[in-house]
Parts: structure tokens; sequence; C-alpha cells
């Protein structure tokens, strides 16, 4: 199935490409020809390289997603197929086919004041995790995935590499 990824949030550039491909390469060194080979299309088809390219090694990898799945289609060995721009002429695959390695429930709940309790397989996470979760999805802090989700949210973590919370 097709994930697909916004490269923009609050009008500047997320880097999710750059910091998924990163993950990748934590993954294994094999993938390395397949990184060029998709940067190369990338550039062919856009005319210009990924966002964040030039300081990726500043970034930090992003190794799940977190996704609404009402449907539940998301499920241990589904194909996933990244993709940016879905469903347009721009729509791009920006890595090779992966497989789920699982998926976990997740909940995000507003408290009182500024406060939330996020819950992961029905485990509530401290502020550590929290914060360890949010860097995993692509974002820089629990703050700024507290505010992207901005309230109650229930869904799936979706799941390419082995870690688990």
């Amino acid at each position: 199935m097709k994930l697909s990824f916004g490269t923009v949030i609050n009008d500047q550039p997320n880097y999710f490409i750059e910091k998924i491909w990163k993950g990748l390469m934590a993954l294994s060194s094999h993938l390395d020809n397949e990184h060029y080979r998709y940067q190369e299309r990338h550039i062919q088809k856009f005319d210009r390289n990924w966002d964040g390219d030039a300081y990726t090694e500043f970034l930090e990898p992003k190794i799940h997603t977190i996704r609404k799945d009402p449907d539940e289609l998301w499920h241990a060995g589904a194909e996933i197929t990244m993709v940016i721009y879905k469903d347009t002429s721009d729509e791009f695959q920006f890595a090779p086919m992966l497989h789920c390695t699982g998926v976990q429930k997740i909940e995000i709940r507003k408290a009182a004041g500024e406060n939330y309790t996020v819950t992961v397989a029905e485990n509530q996470l401290d502020d550590e995790q929290l914060n360890t979760l949010a860097i995993n999805d692509g974002f820089s802090s629990a703050e700024e995935l507290l505010s992207y989700f901005s309230g109650d949210f229930s869904g799936k973590l979706i799941h390419w590499t082995s870690v688990r919370y």
C-alpha cells in the first residue's frame, strides 16, 4: 500500500525523505546504491535534489509513521510504497518497497491545560519515551509532534524497523 508523506509542515520543509533514508541506511549498507538511484530519479523528475540533502548528517532518522487506519488495512507483512505527492502527476516513489514489520495502536489525549497523555499499545509513555517517539517519527521534539496532532487522536504506528514502544 502507498504511504504518502508530505514534504512541508507549517510552511517549513520537514525533511522526511532524508530522515527516512537515514533510517533505511542504518538498517543496511546495501542500500547505498538504491539511495543514489532514487535520488537521481528525483533530480530527473523535479530538477532539484531533496530539500535537506546538504545537511542530512544533522538529521535524526525517521523509522516509523503515525497514521489513522479506520479500515484496519495496516498489518505486519503489508507492502509499503513510500511516495510524495500521492495521486498527482508529480507522484514519486522515493524509496524501495518495504514490508511493514508491525503496527501498534497509538492514542493522544489532551488532558488538563497544556498536558497530553500518549499511549502506545496501551502503555502510557513518560516524557523521555514520548520525546524518543517524536524524534523517531521525524519531529524535532515531543512538543512539535503534539502540536501537529493538536488534540485527541487515535491511530496506528506503522513500523518498518524492529523498534517498538
